[in-house]
């Protein structure tokens, strides 16, 4: 009798554990976008960019989700099992992560990168700059193939720098101008406003009709019209 209840006692008390384990475990589905972004937990390194139910941005997931293999340029829908860590290790997640299903995979195409291809083929020439055409302007710009480094003239000087292209917006970074003086007065003032203007910024643009429209909101301040590479 006493080996009976002994033993009724163990089995409630591997019920009870069984169930606190569960109840420290969830089901979370999350919307995983087609590239990886670098990003600096411990140290830098690539993540996920995940969306949940009630996000309104992508945000970077850190973690590992075991069983699940990503392929890029491909956006999911999975579910996983997000389960509390008891003993949370130095620098580690309070959580692990672990494939439940996969809801949905779909192929994105990168238009991005379709229209840096066709960006890089051609010289852009400054035609518009605040609604103003300036007369006879010799600010062009051209960019790189890597999709990082463009370079051209602001109209008396030569610029470098670095940008990025997303899907709608083109972001320019560590513009630069050799320091060659400029005599003609109007081609001074254009280029002190070009530079400004790109000098870390971020513009939303669009391709139409031969020509490259960078915006600041719904306004056009930059238009650059396309013709060959020298």
């Amino acid at each position: 009798m006493k080996q009976i209840f002994s033993l009724k006692m163990l089995l409630l008390l591997l019920g009870f554990t069984l169930l606190s384990t569960q109840a420290k475990a969830d089901k979370i589905r999350m919307t995983i976008k087609e590239e990886l972004a670098r990003c600096t937990g411990v140290a830098p390194q690539n993540c996920y960019q995940v969306k949940y139910k009630k996000s309104k941005d992508w945000e970077f997931f850190y973690d590992q989700i075991e069983g699940f293999e990503y392929t890029p340029g491909y956006r999911y829908v999975i579910d996983v099992k997000r389960t509390k860590r008891k003993n949370i290790p130095a620098d580690a997640s309070a959580y692990t992560y672990k494939l439940k299903k996969i809801i949905k995979k779909e192929k994105i195409t990168n238009e991005a990168a379709t229209e840096l291809a066709f960006i890089v083929k051609h010289k852009w020439n400054l035609i518009q700059m605040n609604g103003v055409t300036p007369p006879a302007s010799s600010a062009y710009l051209v960019f790189q193939a890597d999709g990082k480094r463009m370079g051209g003239s602001a109209g008396c000087n030569r610029i470098s720098g670095g940008f990025e292209l997303t899907k709608d917006k083109i972001s320019f970074s560590k513009i630069a101008s050799t320091l060659m003086a400029c005599p003609d007065e109007n081609k001074n003032k254009l280029e002190g406003t070009l530079l400004k203007m790109l000098t870390d910024t971020t513009f939303r643009y669009d391709i139409a009709d031969q020509t490259l429209n960078l915006y600041q909101g719904d306004k056009l301040v930059l238009m650059f019209g396309m013709s060959p590479l020298e």
